[in-house]
């Protein structure tokens, strides 16, 4: 056997243990980087939902302020603040929340919360209850 026989035999031996044991190692690299771009991914698209929410919420909130300001303290001023003046500064609170509510968002509450009108009739209620609870607290 002459040297170079010798060596490339030796060579064949070595990549033939080498070669897999190389590759189950890049395959592994590989799938912990796509999972790591997956979760990086997946993290970068709950937080842009999450943004998406809080400028929903916002939003809800300046609504039920403004009906508030507009309608409710002026009929609330003449006494004539009644259950139907609430149903009402209720509908135009939604009315107002629809028209200042992003599309985006109300996908991204959508996609969180199963239904954008259920949220947001709760968060209307919240709302409300947060107002009164921040005026008690100013007057």
């Amino acid at each position: 056997m002459e040297f170079t026989e010798l060596i490339q035999y030796i060579l064949y031996v070595v990549l033939t243990a080498i070669l897999p044991v190389a590759a189950k190692y890049a395959i592994s690299l590989i799938q912990t980087k796509i999972r790591e771009s997956a979760f990086i991914e997946e993290a970068a698209k709950t937080e842009a939902r999450s943004i998406l929410i809080k400028d929903a919420l916002s939003d809800v909130m300046d609504a039920v302020l403004y009906v508030n300001q507009t309608f409710v303290d002026t009929l609330k001023a003449k006494g004539e603040f009644t259950e139907s003046a609430w149903k009402e500064a209720k509908q135009k609170a939604y009315n107002a929340a629809l028209l200042t509510v992003s599309e985006e968002s109300k996908k991204a509450v959508a996609a969180v919360y199963g239904s954008f009108d259920n949220w947001l009739q709760l968060k209307i209620e919240a709302s409300v209850k947060a107002a009164k609870t921040s005026k008690d607290v100013i007057l």
